[in-house]
């Protein structure tokens, strides 16, 4: 009797879930017709209310004027043929990411002349990266706004400080640091290290001038002791001669602590570590170097770049590569800003705009060096920390410890008290 009464409650549990089920099933398939009914003929749609994104490009143009290799030049110290192009692919494949689901998108082309199809594709485009020497920096700006005036122009190669006092009426910004950024951390770390008594040298070409230029002007402001000023004029073939020739090159009848060489073609200054006169540090263009970006570099994510960088282009990435991406993500964070506030998102955003946003607004860039990077107001000049790296290791990123600011430590970096309105 006890098991008859216990396979009927087994019996009558399951008529209780199929009821449950059938139920449920009823409900779901009335409610399927119910939407079916209202939807009319309209095409089946995931998403039904919700419209599809359109990203509106905006069409950036890297411009690469060539510089042929200068004679007795090292091979392993001629620039890659890829140089701040490669930069910028990285930095357009991140923008993109994130401008997949905002709503915008970049496009890069590169540009190696200015003939009549650049003059077509410059005209049609809001912002030009500018790759040049100091030499022919001048007539790429002039060309390029003569084509396009409302053109954002981004300078990533040139350090030249008198660049960033010019062009008040244009819409330039410069992402590769000036010479005065790059020889101030070098003045700061002098001064940590105690090191008063500097030797310097400079080779024959205008960017040497120019660098020496900027590390007097920090001489000056920390108080360095300039022992002499050597210029290099040498034509043999300093890969023979060095062992004999650079001892007698850095002779000088007072004592020196280092040695600041300004050697921006790569002429001498690769045969300076150890082989000077008094052995001291060497800093500037060999030895310890001032630096955008070491690709030694690893922190607050950089490590994950470097590793992305070196799969892609099979080589490591330098400060004008870098100069290049930082411009990119620049753009990127600008466009963000803009499309927040425009209420047509499929208009195409002028360089204008994206230069407001960026200087007028200061709109902060998070670019892998742990602070939030900004344009200086003055000068156009991207904020940034300077890598203090030789050829194996970053040594230690500039301002160092204990040197302060009253509004951004980074403006212990570079000029900040002229602008773009002020001579040198």
């Amino acid at each position: 009797m006890r098991s008859v009464r216990k396979a009927l409650r087994w019996f009558m549990e399951k008529v209780k879930i199929w009821i449950g089920v059938s139920i449920l099933l009823i409900s779901v398939s009335a409610l399927h017709a119910n939407v079916h009914a209202q939807s009319g003929s309209q095409p089946e749609n995931k998403y039904v209310g919700q419209a599809e994104a359109q990203p509106s490009t905006t069409n950036i143009v890297y411009i690469n004027v060539e510089r042929p290799p200068p004679a007795g030049t090292p091979s392993y110290l001629t620039r890659p043929n890829d140089e701040g192009i490669a930069g910028a692919e990285i930095g357009i494949e991140d923008a993109n990411i994130t401008g997949k689901f905002l709503g915008y998108s970049l496009s890069l082309a590169r540009l190696d002349a200015f003939d009549s199809a650049a003059t077509d594709v410059i005209a049609n485009t809001s912002v030009v990266l500018i790759d040049s020497p100091d030499a022919q920096y001048e007539k790429a700006v002039r060309s390029v706004v003569s084509i396009n005036p409302s053109a954002l122009v981004v300078n990533v190669a040139s350090g030249k400080d008198a660049f960033r006092q010019q062009h008040c009426e244009l819409n330039v910004l410069h992402t590769y640091p000036s010479y005065q950024m790059k020889t101030d951390a070098l003045g700061q770390w002098l001064r940590t290290k105690r090191l008063s008594s500097v030797l310097t040298l400079r080779g024959s070409h205008e960017s040497d001038q120019a660098y020496l230029d900027a590390f007097l002007r920090t001489a000056k402001k920390f108080k360095l002791n300039i022992v002499e000023e050597k210029i290099w004029q040498a034509s043999f073939d300093l890969r023979r001669s060095a062992f004999s020739e650079i001892p007698l090159f850095t002779r000088t009848k007072k004592p020196y602590d280092a040695i600041f060489a300004a050697d921006t073609q790569g002429q001498y200054a690769y045969s300076l570590p150890f082989n000077t006169h008094l052995i001291v540090p060497i800093i500037g263009s060999a030895g310890l170097k001032p630096l955008g970006w070491h690709f030694t570099h690893e922190q607050w994510g950089a490590r994950q770049l470097q590793n992305r960088f070196k799969v892609k282009f099979s080589r490591n990435m330098n400060d004008v590569d870098f100069a290049a991406y930082a411009a990119i993500i620049a753009i990127s964070t600008a466009l963000q800003r803009s499309k927040n506030n425009d209420s047509d998102t499929h208009e195409p955003v002028t360089g204008t705009k994206l230069f407001n946003a960026l200087v007028e607004e200061q709109l902060s860039i998070a670019a892998y060096k742990g602070r939030q990077l900004t344009f200086r107001k003055g000068t156009r000049q991207l904020r940034q920390p300077i890598a203090l790296a030789h050829e194996e290791a970053l040594v230690i990123h500039a301002p160092l410890p204990g040197f302060l600011h009253q509004s951004d430590e980074l403006d212990t970096l570079g000029e900040t008290n002229k602008t773009c309105k002020d001579p040198l």
